[in-house]
């Protein structure tokens, strides 16, 4: 069975060894993506809360690694009221070292990642940073949180067109998977 090719965006025409023998390079191979990652934002509670909290903000749901999508091409991303079920609306309520404090094994806590922001789409601002807030969660059922996972997935499953595509790397995504 045959996929099509990512259509990457390529780099400035450049000369090099690397071109030469293998052809133009691509922006980024593995990922393409138009998001910026501001790394450096991570860390800043407030600034994860703003973003989390924000009503345009886009999810994207991974289940055992298997990411929500419209076909091998595209992703599907969902809502804060999809997601809210599992996470609460302000996961990133207590600072850290209360929750380091308050830590129970026993009670398990959906992974949430910030991917970052789509600067294309400005209407969510913190400082000087604009662009619509993008976060994956790992839904997989698991855990005391197994139930709930099990309940978004359930949800997410009867909209028609998305399904988790299996398989940890898909290479086939398109570039500008922001859009």
């Amino acid at each position: 069975m045959s996929t099509a090719i990512p259509d990457l965006p390529l780099l400035a025409a450049g000369d090099s060894m690397l071109s030469r023998k293998f052809g133009r390079e691509v922006t980024n191979y593995f990922s393409g993506s138009p998001l910026n990652r501001v790394s450096f934002l991570r860390t800043d509670r407030a600034f994860l809360r703003a973003a989390f909290a924000y009503p345009k903000t886009s999810f994207l749901l991974m289940d055992n690694y298997s990411p929500l999508a419209k076909d091998t091409q595209n992703l599907a991303y969902v809502s804060s009221d999809d997601v809210a079920p599992l996470t609460g609306s302000d996961p990133f309520g207590p600072t850290e070292e209360e929750q380091i404090r308050n830590f129970n094994s026993d009670i398990t806590q959906p992974i949430i990642l910030f991917l970052g922001l789509d600067e294309k789409k400005t209407d969510f601002q913190y400082r000087d940073y604009k662009g619509n807030p993008y976060f994956a969660i790992d839904v997989t059922p698991k855990g005391s949180i197994a139930e709930k996972a099990k309940a978004v997935i359930d949800a997410v499953k009867t909209r028609d067109g998305v399904s988790f595509v299996p398989g940890a790397r898909l290479l086939t995504l398109n570039a500008p998977e922001g859009d």
